[in-house]
C-alpha cells in the first residue's frame, strides 16, 4: 500500500533502529497493537489528534494504556513523533513498519477478497501457488465482498488480480455498449 512520505520516513527510522538493536518483532508487535487502538478506538483516537491536549498528557493517557505493553524505543519513538507533531501519521508509520518488516523476513501480505468465505483447501492452494510465483512467505487475510458476486480479487502491495464476476459483468457491458450495430 502506498504510504505518505512522512509516514515511510519515519517507519524507516524506526526500522533500522530496532533492527539494530534486534527488536524488530518486539517492535512490530507494540507498533501493530497500537494502530489497531488508533484505529479501533475513537476517543483515544480523538484525544491523541487534537492538537490542543499538550504531548506530556497524550504519553500520560497512551502510558496509562499501555503499562508493560511497550518497549522504551516505541515509548521514545512515539513521545518524538508526538513533539514532531506528527501523531497522526501513527497508524500510517505503523503500517508501513510493517511492510518493512515484511520486506526483510521474505514475507507478503495477501488480501484476498471473495462475495462468500472459501474452503480452507482453496485458501491452501491459492497460498501455495502465489509462494511460487512471488518466491516469497505468503500471509493471507480474507474479507467477504457481496458486491463481487462470485470469483475473487487478491490484492498483492499495489497490484491487484481481479477474477470477479463483477469485474466480468462490467467488461461486458462495456464491450456491449461501445458495440457497433449494423
Amino acid at each position: 500500500m502506498a504510504h505518505d512520505a512522512v509516514a515511510a520516513r519515519y517507519a524507516e527510522s524506526l526500522f533500522g533502529v530496532a533492527k539494530a538493536q534486534g527488536h524488530l518483532d518486539e517492535t512490530l508487535e507494540q507498533m501493530t497493537f497500537l494502530r489497531w487502538l488508533l484505529e479501533d478506538h475513537q476517543p483515544l483516537r480523538e484525544l491523541l489528534f487534537n492538537p490542543d491536549v499538550d504531548p506530556d498528557d497524550k504519553m500520560g493517557v497512551l502510558g496509562r494504556v499501555l503499562t508493560g505493553r511497550w518497549s522504551d524505543l516505541v515509548q521514545a519513538f512515539v513521545r518524538m513523533v508526538m513533539a514532531m507533531d506528527r501523531v497522526d501519521s501513527l497508524p500510517g508509520i505503523a503500517e508501513a513498519f510493517q511492510e518493512a518488516v515484511d520486506r526483510e523476513q521474505g514475507r507478503l501480505r495477501v488480501l484476498v477478497r471473495s462475495a462468500r468465505a472459501l474452503p480452507e483447501a482453496v485458501l491452501a492452494r491459492l497460498r501455495e501457488g502465489l509462494e511460487r510465483r512471488e518466491r516469497k512467505t505468503i500471509q493471507l487475510e480474507t474479507a467477504i465482498d457481496p458486491q463481487l458476486l462470485g470469483g475473487l480479487q487478491v490484492q498483492l502491495d499495489d497490484r491487484l488480480i481481479d477474477g470477479s464476476v463483477r469485474r466480468a459483468l462490467d467488461e461486458l457491458r462495456e464491450r456491449l455498449t461501445s458495440a457497433r450495430v449494423s
